[in-house]
C-alpha cells in the first residue's frame, strides 16, 4: 500500500514538475517579447495557479505598468514639445516680422516723428518677444516637472491686491473698473509666492485683453481651500469657447491674428496651480468670464 501511496506522490510531483516548468518557459517566452509589443494595459498571466509564481507575476505586473506609464509619459512629453515648438514658432513670427518691416521703414524715413513713432512700436515688440519667452521657458519647465515648488504661508489677498494694483494705469486706460472686496481676507494658504505671482499676473493680462470695463474680486472658504474667484464682463462680440480656455495656445481670436496673446497663460497658470495641490476652473455666466483658484490653507 505504501508502494502505491509513494508512487501517486511522484507522479503529483513529476505533474507538478512538468506544469511548473511549462508555466515559467511560457512567462520566459512573454517577458523577452514585453518590449517590442508592450503597449499600455498588457499585462502577464498564468494558467498554473501556484501561489508562489503568481506572486511573482503579480510583482512582474507591477513592474510592466510602472515601465509603460513611464513610457506613456514619455510619449505625452515628446507630443507636448512638439505642440511648444509649433505655438513657439507660430507665435514669435508675428512680432519677429513687424520687427524686421519698422526696422526697413526706419531706415527709408528721415521724418523724426515717424521715427519715434517706429521705435516706439519696435521697443514694444521686443517687450512682447520677451514675455513670450518667459513664458515658454516656464511652460518647459513645467512641461518636464524641472518647476520646483517653494511652499511658504502667503496672504492671497495681499498678493492678488498688490498685482491689481501695480497694473492700475494700464487698467484705467482700458477703462476697466476694479471691484475688490470690503474686508481684507485674513486666511494664509500654503503655496508658491512666486507661481501665486505669476498665476495673478496671467489672470490680470487676460482681464485686459478681453474685459469689457468691469472685474471682480472675492474670496470663499470650503474645507481646507480658499477659493479666490476673478470675473470679468465680457465684449458682446466676444466668441470664448470655455471648454478650450485652459488648453495650450488657445485665444479668443481663432485666426491666431492677435499678436497681444500666445494662448499660454491661463494654460500655465492652471499647471502652476495644480503644481500648488490647488484647483482651477472657469464658466461663462450671463455675460460674464469667472475664474475659480482653489489654493490649500494648510499642508497637503
Amino acid at each position: 500500500m505504501w508502494s502505491w501511496i509513494f508512487f501517486l506522490l511522484a507522479l503529483a510531483l513529476l505533474f507538478y514538475i512538468y506544469f511548473l516548468k511549462r508555466e515559467l518557459r511560457k512567462l520566459r517566452q512573454e517577458i523577452s517579447v514585453l518590449p517590442t509589443r508592450a503597449s499600455y494595459g498588457s499585462r502577464l498571466s498564468l494558467d498554473f495557479r501556484d501561489k508562489v509564481l503568481l506572486d511573482l507575476v503579480d510583482e512582474w505586473n507591477v513592474a510592466v505598468d510602472a515601465f509603460q506609464e513611464k513610457n506613456r509619459q514619455a510619449k505625452q512629453m515628446e507630443e507636448n514639445v512638439k505642440l511648444s515648438i509649433a505655438g513657439l514658432s507660430h507665435d514669435l513670427r508675428t512680432p519677429l516680422t513687424s520687427i524686421h518691416g519698422y526696422v526697413q521703414l526706419l531706415h527709408a524715413t528721415t521724418d523724426e516723428q515717424k521715427r519715434e513713432s517706429y521705435l516706439m512700436i519696435i521697443e514694444q515688440s521686443v517687450k512682447r518677444l520677451l514675455e513670450m519667452t518667459d513664458q515658454f521657458y516656464d511652460l518647459a519647465q513645467i512641461e518636464t516637472n524641472q518647476k520646483e515648488v517653494t511652499f511658504t504661508s502667503i496672504s492671497l489677498s495681499n498678493v492678488v491686491e498688490e498685482i491689481f494694483l501695480s497694473f492700475y494705469e494700464q487698467l484705467v486706460e482700458k477703462h476697466i473698473e476694479l471691484d475688490f472686496p470690503e474686508q481684507q481676507n485674513e486666511v494664509q494658504i500654503i503655496a508658491d509666492r512666486l507661481m501665486v505671482t505669476r498665476v495673478i499676473q496671467n489672470i490680470v493680462q487676460n482681464i485686459l485683453r478681453y474685459a469689457h470695463c468691469k472685474a471682480v474680486i472675492s474670496y470663499s472658504r470650503e474645507g481646507n481651500y480658499l477659493i479666490l474667484t476673478v470675473k470679468n464682463d465680457i465684449k458682446k462680440d466676444s466668441k470664448v469657447t470655455i471648454e478650450k480656455v485652459f488648453t495650450r495656445f488657445y485665444t479668443e481670436v481663432t485666426s491666431r491674428t492677435n499678436t497681444e496673446a500666445s494662448g499660454l497663460g491661463l494654460y500655465m497658470s492652471k499647471k502652476l496651480v495644480e503644481k500648488m495641490n490647488g484647483k482651477m476652473d472657469a464658466e461663462l455666466e450671463n455675460g460674464w468670464f469667472i475664474l475659480h483658484i482653489s489654493l490649500p490653507v494648510t499642508r497637503v
